[in-house]
């Protein structure tokens, strides 16, 4: 059985904060990826309709047909 020298010890000491926090970074990183995934699908994953469906719109905002509504507006036209 080897012993642990203090050196070593106070190495241990040190490192292993360091070594926790980069496991609960990656924990983490891995987590949000899987989320984004399920929120964010890739665009291959969208149905055709959808993206004809945004880039219509695209066209029409560049085209200045897009509406302003004032808040108050925006608030009644979603409630009627």
């Amino acid at each position: 059985m080897t012993q642990i020298t203090i050196n070593e010890e106070q190495f241990i000491e040190r490192i292993t904060p360091k070594i926790e926090e980069k496991i609960k970074y990656d924990v983490v990183q891995s987590i949000i990826s899987v989320l984004e995934e399920q929120f964010y699908p890739p665009e291959e994953r969208i149905r055709e309709e959808v993206i004809i469906d945004i880039e219509e719109t695209e066209k029409e905002i560049t085209e200045g047909k897009s509406k302003v509504y004032s808040y108050e507006e925006f608030r009644k036209h979603l409630t009627d």
